[in-house]
């Protein structure tokens, strides 16, 4: 047999490379299996909505916390001040839209009094022309009284355009009241955002704040790993996606608990990604670059497993890695 194989050391080797590609090939038939897993979760990144020196920082890095419980404070005096001043100026505007809306009751009393006024002067003239015409009134006194309903009807007109302008003056004094409502909805709004609960439960990753450190809005200061949506990536090689199906059973090996073997479930399958973006960063579907010099590798997509039947004492790390092993 040794000697068959020494002389025959071609085929042998040849024989050999073709049974193993053979078995490579029909194994990805029934079979795929992927080393490229990275553990995920959905990371929450607590950033606060003001600006201002953190006051409380009652966490510490890794501890659990549930939905709700305080995670940061910012100092809140400023902010209190800024409702304290908006409260001010919210009752000022409101004060002066009463006063504009006396000013126009005034006004329709004056425009009231200036028509009774030109009822009665026209009345007077009327009167007044009637004997002038019989001869039983001078002419100076109808001519005075000419003059008197003239000045009434103008007096109209004054009390008029003063009612119009004292209406503006409601609607402008309306509008700075909505203006000054506004700004104190604002800065309630800001001294209510000065404390930041947790959104949901989980473990806190490592963090450097500190009491006192000065923070800007939207700069994250804490990173909350949830319990929502724990799930594995696996970068499954495109000879496999043919026959890859959401909910299909796979087998999975923890890189932080490497000596149980867990079952998972296919959930999602990528339907596209990116190669060789011009920036991965803008990119908006997900980026497997096949590091090669000039072979050309196969791409890899990434295929979403949930482990539903993970035992409650195992732990998972958001980015450890997995070795995944899927059955068709």
């Amino acid at each position: 047999m040794l000697k068959w194989i020494e002389d025959h050391v071609l085929r042998v080797v040849l024989g050999g490379a073709l049974f193993l590609w053979l078995a490579y090939e029909l194994t990805g038939l029934v079979v795929a299996y992927a080393g490229d897993v990275r553990v995920t979760a959905a990371l929450v990144a607590i950033a606060p909505q003001v600006a201002g020196p953190v006051a409380e920082l009652p966490v510490r890095p890794d501890q659990r916390v549930e939905a709700g419980q305080p995670l940061l404070a910012i100092e809140p005096r400023p902010f209190a001040l800024a409702v304290e001043s908006a409260t001010a100026a919210r009752d000022v505007a409101d004060r002066q839209r009463g006063l504009a809306e006396q000013a126009v009751a005034e006004a329709d009393a004056s425009l009231d009094q200036a028509r009774a006024r030109l009822t009665d002067a026209q009345q007077v003239l009327a009167r007044d022309q009637a004997l002038g015409r019989s001869g039983y009134m001078p002419q100076e006194r109808v001519q005075d009284a000419e003059r008197d309903a003239a000045v009434a009807q103008a007096e109209i007109r004054r009390a008029e355009a003063a009612a119009s302008v004292a209406r503006r003056l409601v609607e402008v004094r309306q509008a700075e009241l909505a203006a000054a409502s506004a700004a104190f909805d604002r800065a309630a709004y800001d001294l209510s955002r000065t404390r930041i609960p947790a959104p949901a439960a989980g473990r806190l990753a490592p963090f450097e704040a500190r009491p006192g450190d000065q923070v800007a809005v939207g700069q994250a200061v804490l990173t909350l790993v949830t319990d929502a949506d724990w799930r594995l990536v696996a970068n499954v090689g495109e000879r496999h996606l043919g026959r890859l199906r959401p909910g299909q059973v796979a087998w999975v090996l923890l890189g932080s608990d490497p000596w149980r073997l867990h079952r998972g479930r296919v959930r999602s399958i990528a339907p596209a990604v990116l190669s060789a973006p011009a920036n991965a960063s803008d990119a908006v579907v997900p980026v497997v670059p096949p590091d090669t010099d000039w072979i050309r590798l196969p791409q890899h997509f990434p295929v979403e497993i949930t482990l539903p039947d993970l035992p409650p004492d195992v732990v998972l790390f958001h980015g450890a890695t997995a070795r995944v092993l899927v059955w068709f």
